[in-house]
């Protein structure tokens, strides 16, 4: 794997480049933090990943960051503010932040993704929850109150269609 280049204005990250997190709570949820806010003057954060079928991110809201998910490869459904729909590889969905939110992987092959976080900082949290999904059998407790000590309020599951 190359390593990013980093200039004083510039970085170029290769494919694969970036610190490896377990960030959901299944055994293959583990997404690379492409950029962090130290290379970006704190503007935003940025990761990648993949969401296998019945995988989901659980309805919650961000207190601190707004969102941007850019669907690269696969399917997935959505629910923003109690309205449901379904992105295609293509599709990009912003999300303010204090709205909620919930994306699962319903019907898809792996599901590949970026998430854009602005401001920076989710990366404190991403590292950490990754700690506690590490250790079977997952704390969800801990989890919880870690998420609400960075800024998201986890509010529950949603019933699939």
């Amino acid at each position: 794997m190359t390593p990013a280049i980093t200039q004083s204005d510039f970085i170029i990250n290769q494919p694969g480049c970036g610190q490896k997190l377990h960030v959901l709570p299944y055994p293959n949820a583990y997404h690379r933090i492409v950029l962090r806010g130290n290379q970006t003057n704190n503007q935003f954060t940025i990761i990648e990943g993949l969401i296998y079928i019945n995988e989901e991110a659980r309805l919650h809201y961000h207190m601190n960051e707004d969102e941007m998910f850019f669907v690269i490869n696969g399917t997935l459904q959505f629910a923003v503010d109690g309205k449901q729909f379904c992105a295609r590889a293509g599709i990009s969905v912003y999300i303010s932040r204090s709205v909620t939110q919930f994306v699962r992987n319903i019907n898809s092959k792996p599901a590949f993704f970026q998430i854009l976080f602005a401001p920076s900082g989710r990366e404190k949290f991403l590292e950490t929850v990754s700690i506690i999904n590490d250790n079977s059998p997952i704390n969800s407790t801990q989890a919880n109150l870690l998420a609400l000590n960075h800024g998201q309020v986890n509010l529950g599951e949603v019933s699939k269609c």
